[in-house]
């Protein structure tokens, strides 16, 4: 089952796990941003476990991971992880997962009831450091316990 890690990320905090786990299951990882074109977008046939990785905004999912659910063909008999960081607000996680559940349901998939998640250093004061090195060997742990 080929790997492949997705992610959006606005202050590098998700940008930091997404290339730990992206090395530690020795794949390639495609940052969503303004300037990503789908149409670059590698087939996703070739792939079985796709790491969607997130930082979470008033408990929703950041727009671009959404988006690209919503436009790109996902194929079929896909294993969808999620990896998210946060400044650790209430139940923001929960209802950030939901929304990506749900957006993966539209279009006939699945996203895995297992989660990564970890602080992710906020507005450059609070949370310094964080996603930190503990951190970032929990997100390899964690992917590599997916690959099986």
């Amino acid at each position: 089952m080929k790997p492949l890690v997705i992610y959006s990320s606005h202050r590098c905090n998700t940008e930091k796990v997404a290339l730990a786990i992206a090395q530690a299951v020795n794949c390639e990882a495609i940052k969503l941003d303004k300037t990503f074109d789908p149409l670059i977008m590698p087939s996703l046939d070739d792939y079985g476990l796709i790491f969607l990785g997130t930082g979470i905004r008033g408990g929703e999912p950041y727009v671009e991971l959404l988006n690209f659910l919503k436009n790109v063909n996902l194929g079929k008999g896909k294993q969808f992880v999620l990896f998210m960081t946060w400044a650790g607000g209430g139940a923001s996680n929960k209802l950030a997962y939901e929304g990506v559940k749900q957006a993966l349901e539209i279009k006939g998939q699945h996203l895995a009831a297992d989660y990564f998640i970890c602080l992710g250093q906020t507005f450059r004061f609070t949370r310094r450091g964080r996603p930190n090195k503990t951190d970032i060997a929990e997100a390899k742990k964690w992917a590599i316990t997916k690959l099986k």
